[in-house]
C-alpha cells in the first residue's frame, strides 16, 4: 500500500483530503452530541484544523515522503529574507482589521492558524505539487493553486459571504502560485508553513473567528488585497527567474 500510494500522489491526495473531512466530520458529531449550540465557525475550527494537520503529517511521514516534498530546513537564511517584502499582505491586512478577539480566545485562533498552514501546505505544495511536478513546472504551479483557490469557494455553503469568496478564490489562486513558486525555489515547505501561519493568525485574530467571513467587506478593500496577492506572485515570478539564471551560472562554471 505504501509503494502504491508513494508511486500515485494524486491517489494520496484524495485520501488524505477525504479522509481529513470526514475525521474532521465525525469530531463535530461527536462534539455536537454533548453541547450542540458550539459552532465551526467561533468554536470548534482549531480543533478541525488540528485534526487536518495532524492527516497530513502522518500521511506524508507513513508514505515516507515528508523529507522529498520539503519537509527539511531550507539551506541557507537567504531563504527566509528574500520574502519578507511579502509580509507587507499581513500588515496591510492587520491594519485594516484590527484585532477584534479577546485573549482568551487568541490561543486557540493561533493553534488554528498552526493547523490550516500546516495542512494545506503539505497538501497542496506537497502531496498534490510533487505529484503533478512530472507534468512541468508551469501546470505544477498553476492547476494546484487554482485548485486551492477553488476549496475555499466551499466557505459559501458554511455561511460565507458570497462576494468575499468569489474575490478570495482569486487572491488564493494568486498566493497559492506564489506559494508553490516559494517551494520550488527554496526547496522547503517550511517558509510557505511560516508566511501562511502569519497571514492567518493575523485574520483569525482580526474577524475572532477561524477563516469564515459572513460579512460583507467594501469591495475597495477586496480590490486591494487581491492586488498585494498579485504583487506577491509577481514578486515569486522574479524570484523564479533569478534563481534560474543562478543555477544556470553555475552550471556554466562546472562545465568550463
Amino acid at each position: 500500500m505504501k509503494k502504491f500510494l508513494y508511486r500515485h500522489g494524486l491517489i494520496l491526495f484524495l485520501l488524505v483530503m477525504f479522509g481529513r473531512g470526514l475525521l474532521g466530520m465525525l469530531a463535530v458529531k461527536g462534539v455536537h452530541l454533548y453541547n450542540p449550540t458550539l459552532t465551526i465557525e467561533k468554536d470548534l475550527g482549531w480543533v478541525i484544523m488540528l485534526i487536518y494537520a495532524a492527516c497530513a503529517i502522518l500521511a506524508v511521514k507513513w508514505v515516507k515522503i515528508d523529507k522529498e516534498i520539503g519537509l527539511t530546513m531550507p539551506t541557507s537564511a537567504k531563504d527566509w529574507y528574500v520574502w519578507i517584502p511579502t509580509l507587507i499582505i499581513p500588515v496591510t491586512l492587520a491594519f485594516y482589521l484590527g484585532n477584534n478577539s479577546s485573549w482568551g480566545h487568541v490561543p486557540f485562533l493561533l493553534i488554528a492558524a498552526v493547523g490550516v498552514a500546516v495542512n494545506e501546505e503539505i497538501v497542496f505544495r506537497g502531496i498534490l505539487l510533487r505529484a503533478i511536478l512530472p507534468f512541468g513546472k508551469t501546470v505544477a504551479i498553476i492547476v494546484p493553486s487554482v485548485l486551492f483557490g477553488a476549496v475555499h469557494l466551499g466557505n459559501i455553503l458554511v455561511g460565507g459571504d458570497v462576494t468575499y469568496a468569489l474575490f478570495q478564490f482569486g487572491w488564493a489562486s494568486l498566493a497559492g502560485m506564489a506559494l508553490t513558486i516559494m517551494v520550488l525555489v527554496n526547496k522547503s515547505l517550511l517558509p510557505a508553513i511560516a508566511f501562511h501561519f502569519v497571514l492567518d493568525a493575523v485574520e483569525y485574530a482580526g474577524i475572532g473567528a477561524y477563516g469564515i467571513h459572513s460579512a460583507e467587506y467594501p469591495l475597495e478593500w477586496l480590490t486591494i488585497f487581491f492586488l498585494l496577492n498579485l504583487a506577491f506572485f509577481s514578486y515569486s515570478l522574479y524570484l523564479l527567474k533569478k534563481s534560474k539564471t543562478k543555477s544556470q551560472k553555475v552550471n556554466f562554471m562546472l562545465h568550463l
